[in-house]
């Protein structure tokens, strides 16, 4: 992970970031390889390669990686008060805009990978003021865009909260058509929308953040955790484990197992 101080208000992080500090900041977080789950007071959402989140960090938000997770996070101090921008960009309407939005997992479209891969060049050779310029030019073409949710986004995020309070259970797209009183393409066209992912696909990242949770938090042998989430046959969950999380449950544990005990001696040296 790596970390530039763009501005006196404005942070770069290119990496794997899963412990940042960033109170009552705002990220945009935009994902290059793995997945990264975000959880928010509004529900889970999952960031895969090619998509991005906008986050306010005034309320707590929680973020967990898959294993070979890469992105890149911008994050704004919208209390910083500074002066750089007078002249230059709206910074006061920009961060308006950002924080106005409701919360969605976007997919990025081809001037926003372009733009976020600028910032992947310019980083790898530390060109500073080519940042500045990239994250800024970024920021502008954010603040264009718009979010297009209609009024029945509340019940697809109820349908969200629905599946991930219950990780062991398996639901339809017609059960929860049923269920939440929404016609079965509205729901896959809106979920898909809201969540950047299918029904299916949101299910299954939930059940496997889970399951990693289950490993690192707990002593619970794998077997039981499979069972925890759904999964009578051992084998499907390890393959649903290793598509989601990017490793096998053994070794996500072991690789866990070995950095805590790290820690550990590290704290005590």
């Amino acid at each position: 992970m790596t970390e530039y101080q763009l501005f006196p208000d404005i942070k770069l992080i290119v990496g794997a970031a899963d412990n940042i500090a960033c109170d009552n900041a705002i990220e945009i977080s935009y994902c290059v390889d793995g997945i990264c789950e975000y959880k928010t007071d509004s529900g889970y959402y999952y960031v895969s390669g090619g998509k991005y989140f906008i986050c306010d960090h005034r309320n707590e938000v929680q973020r967990s990686l898959s294993s070979g997770h890469s992105g890149i996070i911008v994050l704004i101090d919208p209390c910083c008060g500074s002066k750089a921008f007078d002249g230059v960009i709206d910074m006061p309407g920009i961060l308006k805009n950002l924080q106005d939005r409701e919360q969605c997992v976007f997919n990025a479209d081809d001037s926003i990978k372009r733009m976020f891969s600028d910032i992947y060049d310019e980083m790898e050779i530390s060109n500073i003021t080519m940042l500045r310029i990239k994250v800024l030019e970024l920021l502008m073409l954010m603040s264009g865009s718009r979010n297009s949710v209609c009024d029945k986004s509340r019940k697809i995020r109820k349908a969200g909260s629905f599946i991930c309070q219950n990780p062991t259970e398996h639901y339809t797209i017609s059960q929860l058509s049923e269920l939440f009183k929404v016609d079965v393409t509205t729901l896959k066209i809106l979920f898909r929308q809201i969540f950047g992912c299918p029904v299916y696909t949101y299910t299954k990242n939930r059940k496997m953040f889970y399951a990693a949770a289950l490993i690192r938090d707990t002593e619970m042998k794998i077997i039981d955790i499979a069972e925890e989430v759904g999964y009578s046959n051992a084998s499907k969950f390890s393959k649903a484990f290793r598509d989601v999380m990017g490793t096998a449950p053994k070794k996500y544990q072991m690789e866990h197992k070995k950095s805590e005990k790290y820690q550990k001696c590290h704290i005590s040296a």
